[in-house]
């Protein structure tokens, strides 16, 4: 019976607009997804969508780099990854899935409304902005409906991508101390290069952050002085030992390269930046774990494609040229797919790291056409 309610729901999105929700980075109303499955088994994603701390990249007008209705317009049912629930590989085909759109351009780290000067520009004079940046009073509200619709889950994995992975180790800690009996597991897709030092402040300043930290029970003591997203990382960890942290970046990812040079990194060096993130976080807690994959892309679990240039790749639900990176990719021979599911499921996984990182390396084969 409960096999037959999980079929009938499992292609079924329902958008859900939470009470006290103070909207989005320019007052549009925030509304989050729920596919409805398992009620023993909760997926939490954050979703991606880029961020926003001056009234120049805020402006929709100019060249905004975030977008202010990620994921509200649409239901990500045409996704593939982790939101494909045809594949029978997919290892949350059955879950319970609360999906949180990111509209405040802060990485679900803000708590403040700002007033941005904003430089004539995109043939509009200059003027002022407000921005909401809310990430964090709009993602806490979604969580509360979750809290109070599904009261005992078994099992919760928290994830993000992109602008969600950055916050996500606070919302796994905010997670696992509302539900103490549930297994919690953590993974986060991106955002691992970003070790730039005092070059964070200015965001932090414009988002709030401090404001949020005081509001979160374990981090009210976090200093902001010199404050990475590294530090995320340990201090959840460290208030979760059975927890493992988990996270997966491209080597060259281009999409992290370009939010460093908007944070004035004059040469981006990816790699380098992740070496170094990561071993400043192995070096205060043990329970972390990444993999490094080839490549210059951002992201693998939210649906993303990668371009195979050969005769007939018509695989993947009809989609021409492409194959899907959740379930394709592979790197030193380690199946990304099998390193995930083990990872959410809350079972020991090793530390995976590229070789010469730009070599593509696939778990597929073609299938033989009729002769």
């Amino acid at each position: 019976m409960q096999r037959q309610l999980v079929q009938s729901f499992r292609h079924t999105w329902r958008n859900v607009l939470p009470a006290g929700a103070p909207g989005c980075s320019q007052g549009t109303p925030y509304s989050f997804w729920v596919r409805e499955g398992d009620p023993t088994k909760l997926a939490v994603i954050l979703s991606g969508g880029g961020a926003c701390w001056t009234g120049e990249n805020c402006a929709l007008h100019g060249k905004p780099f975030y977008r202010p209705f990620a994921g509200l317009e649409q239901d990500p049912s045409n996704l593939g990854g982790i939101f494909d629930t045809d594949n029978p590989e997919n290892p949350l085909a059955d879950y319970t899935v609360v999906y949180l759109p990111t509209g405040n351009g802060d990485l679900f780290l803000g708590d403040s409304v700002m007033t941005y000067d904003v430089p004539a520009m995109g043939g509009q004079p200059a003027g002022e902005i407000n921005i909401l940046h809310k990430g964090y009073d709009n993602a806490a509200s979604a969580l509360d409906w979750m809290f109070k619709t599904y009261r005992d889950p078994k099992t919760v994995a928290v994830m993000g991508w992109s602008a969600g992975a950055i916050a996500s180790p606070i919302y796994t800690h905010i997670v696992a101390q509302h539900y103490p009996d549930a297994s919690v597991t953590h993974f986060a897709d991106g955002g691992g290069a970003y070790r730039v030092g005092e070059k964070l402040a200015p965001l932090f300043k414009s988002w709030g952050t401090a404001n949020l930290f005081k509001r979160i029970i374990g981090f009210e003591d976090l200093s902001m002085d010199g404050l990475s997203f590294e530090d995320l990382y340990i201090r959840a960890a460290e208030l979760h030992p059975q927890i493992t942290f988990h996270q997966y970046n491209e080597r060259h990812d281009e999409v992290q390269a370009l939010f460093m040079k908007l944070v004035r990194v004059d040469a981006p060096d990816v790699a380098s930046n992740l070496d170094d993130a990561h071993a400043y976080i192995r070096a205060k807690i043990p329970n972390f774990r990444t993999f490094t994959s080839w490549g210059h892309d951002e992201a693998i679990i939210g649906g993303y494609y990668d371009a195979v240039l050969a005769k007939n790749a018509l695989d993947n639900r009809g989609r021409p040229h492409v194959l899907d990176r959740f379930y394709t990719r592979q790197t030193n021979g380690v199946r990304f797919l099998d390193w995930f599911t083990a990872a959410v499921k809350g079972k020991p996984v090793e530390d995976v790291a590229c070789v010469d990182c730009e070599t593509p390396e696939y778990h597929w084969t073609r299938p033989k056409l009729p002769q």
